[in-house]
């Protein structure tokens, strides 16, 4: 078979793939919903999952012309509301916002009271690289002071919970790449840890790019940010590869799932409508001022990135020694 005719059936079967999950998607959309939606977060209000999730279930709204309650879960990092959805009806009227700390949490946790095969992918809109941030008046400003603080057995780390993308991470690069030694703080979110930095019961916050605005304004002070290159909207916080840690470039994101066994059309036809929320110029400009990176992925796109992600994380979750300690 030769090059050209290879590709072209290639691209054949991409579009058919979409074509037919435009199809099944479509069948969905005069029978579903007929009632309200709710999303179960698993996290604190105005972190960094339930900033996301309320902006998308307002466009939802808007779209299926029916209520998508947004509803607060938070504790055991994101496990509480993960295990809650995992065992209503399997119809798509109850959904779950998380994060990271889903793929986390198979590994670092024994028993959680529920596995991860038994929530189904729905979508991945955002991602976001991870940051350390600090109170300006800590005189922590730089990664140089973190290290000295650590040194001195003085460095207290917040962050929105155990098995969080953003504890992990920082543990993973204290432990095993800057190889000294941090106190972390857990909170059930990123707001109620970024109001413990700020009144110092902590010194230093792992988190994700929730805490931008916060830096913007000066009431906090971003160390190092977890991308490949500068976000644009933090020109002025190094990357932890310009520190010397190359290749560290940690990112967490918030998916949305529903219980395992929910029909494959209303799945589709919630992927289906959230990708197209993401085009909207409103979400778009309230994103891009969060930090947040949109990700229009496919249900069987998302289902990849999500088995991935649990392979990813596990192995850092082991090279810390947090394998089923919770």
């Amino acid at each position: 078979m030769g090059i050209k005719l290879r590709r072209a059936i290639g691209s054949l079967v991409i579009v058919v793939a979409l074509s037919t999950s435009m199809t099944i998607a479509a069948k969905a959309q005069d029978t579903w919903p007929t009632k309200r939606v709710t999303i179960m977060v698993g996290f604190a209000s105005g972190g960094f999952a339930d900033s996301v999730t309320r902006l998308i279930a307002n466009k939802l709204a808007d779209r299926w012309k029916q209520a998508v309650i947004v509803q607060n879960l938070p504790g055991a990092g994101g496990n509480i509301a993960a295990r809650s959805t995992s065992i209503t009806a399997p119809d798509g009227y109850t959904l779950l916002a998380t994060t990271t700390s889903l793929a986390i949490n198979e590994t670092l946790n024994k028993d959680k009271g529920f596995s991860v095969s038994s929530l189904a992918p729905v979508a991945i809109p955002v991602e976001a690289p991870e940051l350390l941030a600090s109170n300006p008046k800590s005189g922590i400003k730089t990664l140089a002071d973190v290290m000295k603080v650590a040194a001195d057995g003085k460095l207290y780390m917040g962050s929105s919970g155990i098995g969080s993308g953003s504890h992990i991470s920082a543990e993973y690069f204290f432990k095993v790449l800057a190889k000294t030694d941090v106190k972390h703080i857990p909170f059930s979110g990123g707001n109620p840890a970024k109001l413990a930095l700020m009144t110092g019961d902590v010194n230093l916050m792992a988190s994700t790019s929730s805490v931008m605005s916060s830096i913007l304004n000066g009431e906090l002070a971003g160390i190092a940010v977890g991308s490949a290159k500068r976000t644009l909207l933090l020109p002025q916080v190094p990357t932890y590869e310009e520190q010397g840690y190359q290749g560290f470039t940690p990112s967490s994101w918030t998916g949305i799932f529903a219980p395992a066994g929910a029909p494959t059309a209303v799945l589709e036809f919630i992927n289906t409508s959230i990708n197209e929320v993401l085009q909207d110029p409103e979400i778009g400009v309230q994103f891009t001022k969060m930090g947040l990176v949109s990700k229009s992925l496919t249900r069987a796109d998302a289902l990849q990135f999500f088995t991935s992600e649990v392979e990813r994380w596990g192995k850092m979750v082991k090279a810390i020694g947090l394998q089923g300690v919770q």
